[in-house]
């Protein structure tokens, strides 16, 4: 793949997210998306064999920059592996995202009928990471081990999302109300030794990375 060829894959994925937040996914066709990319129609065409993939991938780009932003976030700041404060920020993260949030919003005015197809096209390593963090926190004592992973793993994401579909007006005060949450339902009362926390942070970044480079190793095989 040659630089040219990433630096215009990624000059079209600017475009179409772009329109697709100006004018919704009904209203923004490949002709369009190829103008505001200053590339013709069929030259777009080389990287997306149709308009949905073309889409989805500007979403998978935006779930890959999210979940980097959170391992960069943990490296400046090792508290951040405490699945609260992980939680808090990368619930900011995805409410500040337009794109990433409407899927939970059902907001078929800019996704249309790419909200279902964002989850459904979603590489299952995504969910097996999560899973791997969480035996990383249980591990450190972090978590309650009372409960098996896999169940934790399942009310935590009945919690998060119940706060995703909610509009926050407010998204600071949305995001400190879930950590709390988060933390009375799943982790020990007892305050962690910071040693312990900072003990967990290299794991947790290396599997967020893991996780970013799926993303990112699935949209270069359309680059």
């Amino acid at each position: 793949m040659t630089e040219d060829r990433q630096e215009r894959a990624e000059r079209i994925l600017d475009a179409a997210a772009d329109l697709l937040l100006r004018h919704g996914y009904r209203r923004v066709t490949v002709e369009d998306v190829a103008e505001h990319a200053n590339v013709g129609k069929g030259t777009l065409y080389l990287h997306w064999k149709t308009r949905e993939q073309l889409f989805l991938a500007v979403m998978l780009r935006e779930a890959a920059r999210s979940i980097e932003n959170l391992a960069q976030a943990i490296e400046d700041d090792p508290d951040l592996t405490l699945l609260h404060r992980m939680t808090r920020t990368q619930f900011l993260n995805v409410v500040r995202r337009p794109l990433l949030h409407a899927p939970y919003l059902a907001d078929s005015g800019v996704l249309g009928k790419l909200a279902a197809k964002l989850h459904e096209n979603q590489d299952p390593r995504h969910h097996e990471a999560f899973l791997e963090y969480l035996k990383l926190q249980a591990e450190h004592g972090l978590i309650r081990t009372d409960i098996e992973v896999e169940d934790l793993a399942k009310a935590y994401q009945a919690v998060l999302h119940g706060f995703l579909l909610a509009p926050a007006e407010d998204p600071e005060a949305a995001a400190d109300l879930l950590a709390d949450t988060v933390a009375h339902a799943f982790q020990p009362t007892a305050t962690p030794p910071a040693a312990k926390v900072r003990a967990a942070a290299p794991g947790a970044i290396a599997l967020f990375r893991a996780t970013a480079e799926i993303d990112r190793a699935n949209l270069r095989r359309a680059y």
